[in-house]
């Protein structure tokens, strides 16, 4: 087989390419860029609003699959290139998304090699290009049920990284601290496609009026109800949720499972004084609001000045007053400042607050499922500099809970130095009244979620 050079666009914008072409222009712009994958995504699809839902569900199909699945699938093709470092940029994200569609989602051959040769076409390597790539994937297509079952029979470290696309730093590291069972049920779990989870707003809704109207804007979505948390569903198949009525009116959020966790910990009465530190978008500020039944005072705060306008559009989507009314019984209002300094707005006596909600800056190694590339842009190194800030947020913050108050950290991950360490190192320093009431790690392999640590302390 020849050569494989790299390829470049011949042509540029959406009409250049169909969807297997569009994937690859994204993989490749997020490998590049050191991007998250669904703003990317977005930017590329909404230059595309004419696209078929279906090609639109395809991209991200393909997009999450490739992030997901990346070791395997170069693999797969590396076995069968005459030279695998000659096959970069998009020519490699074409052939990631072949391997993946042969051995992943189990599209027909024929269907796939027509496909991917058509995308292709438009990279610059004519003919030849486009024979070395159909040759490869019908390589795959053949032996690749016999290179998969070769990956799962390797030592657990070379399973964990080869089949099943976890980074081998992080992949010893969960062998030491998860033994090689539950390291392989970790993996295995964080390579199927989770479903989206979603908040119902029961303080506006009625949860049966809710269900009827969601069945009926995605009839072919599958619902599945949460024991014991009302407010949570868990859909597969129904597109994208981030636009269309109930989301529209605030009556529906898109939010993980056990991201939902650390507001429901914390459990904010109406009428108190709540903070939500570290707010970000805005998510979980709408969800204390819903849980407080809009009564009492709910300030979010957070470094990033960009969120001001976050948290404006969702005071408007959630229905919320806006800050000043007369008839209004919650205050709400957004703060731009560095949470590990001294802030007027939020510190001193008079400022304390009843309840605090602490969901810090991580590394994000628990979101693998639904951010497959965070496990390419994170490092070894990233845990201690993310637990460093971790525990300066956390002391500057227990300052903040008046007597009898209560907080509430959580992070999205499991890794115990950003967890259990970063609330060991802090109370061990001056635990200021305080004791830990609960705590608790959400895991992929045990509870099907996001991996999350939470804890609730409560201050004497």
């Amino acid at each position: 087989m020849a050569t494989q050079p790299r390829g470049r666009a011949a042509g540029k914008g959406p009409a250049a390419g169909h969807a297997r072409g569009l994937a690859a222009r994204v993989l490749q712009e997020i490998e590049q860029r050191g991007a998250f994958s669904n703003r990317v995504l977005s930017e590329h699809l909404e230059r595309n609003p004419g696209w078929d839902p279906r090609d639109r569900g395809l991209v991200t199909t393909l997009v999450y699959g490739v992030l997901r699945h990346r070791t395997r699938l170069d693999a797969h093709v590396d076995a069968h290139a005459v030279r695998p470092a000659g096959l970069r940029g998009e020519v490699r994200q074409l052939l990631r998304v072949g391997a993946l569609e042969l051995r992943e989602l189990g599209h027909p051959p024929h269907a796939v090699l027509s496909e991917v040769g058509h995308a292709t076409a438009r990279l610059r390597g004519g003919e030849g290009l486009r024979r070395a790539v159909h040759g490869i994937l019908a390589e795959v297509a053949a032996e690749g049920e016999a290179l998969d079952r070769t990956l799962e029979e390797a030592a657990a470290l070379d399973v964990l990284e080869r089949r099943f696309s976890i980074p081998r730093w992080l992949a010893g590291r969960w062998r030491k601290q998860l033994g090689d069972e539950r390291a392989l049920l970790r993996a295995r779990a964080l390579a199927e496609a989770p479903p989206i989870d979603v908040r119902l707003d029961l303080d506006r809704g009625d949860r049966a009026r809710l269900l009827q109207r969601l069945a009926a804007d995605h009839p072919r979505a599958t619902i599945e109800e949460v024991p014991e948390h009302p407010e949570a569903l868990r859909l597969r198949g129904a597109g994208d949720l981030f636009h269309g009525p109930l989301h529209d009116e605030g009556l529906l959020s898109v939010q993980g499972l056990a991201a939902q966790q650390p507001a429901r910990w914390l459990a904010p009465r109406p009428g108190e004084r709540v903070l939500d530190a570290c707010a970000g978008l805005g998510v979980k500020t709408l969800q204390l609001c819903e849980l407080m039944h809009r009564q009492g005072t709910v300030i979010a705060a957070d470094l990033d000045p960009r969120h001001a306008r976050d948290h404006e559009d969702l005071a408007q989507r959630g229905r919320l007053p806006l800050r000043g009314s007369p008839e209004a019984a919650l205050e709400h209002r957004y703060v731009v400042s560095d949470l590990t300094e001294a802030v007027p707005a939020l510190d001193g006596p008079e400022a304390a607050f009843d309840a605090v909600l602490l969901d810090v800056p991580c590394t994000g190694l628990g979101n693998l499922a639904r951010h497959p590339e965070i496990r390419w842009l994170r490092r070894f190194e990233d845990i201690a500099a993310r637990a460093t800030l971790q525990r300066a947020l956390l002391r500057r913050h227990l300052a903040r809970v008046r007597p009898g108050g209560r907080l509430v950290y959580a992070v999205c991950s499991p890794e115990p130095e950003e967890g259990p360490g970063v609330i060991e190192a802090v109370l061990a320093e001056d635990d200021h009244g305080f004791s830990v009431s609960a705590s608790r790690c959400y895991t992929p392999e045990d509870d099907a979620t996001e991996g999350f640590f939470v804890a609730r302390l409560e201050r004497a």
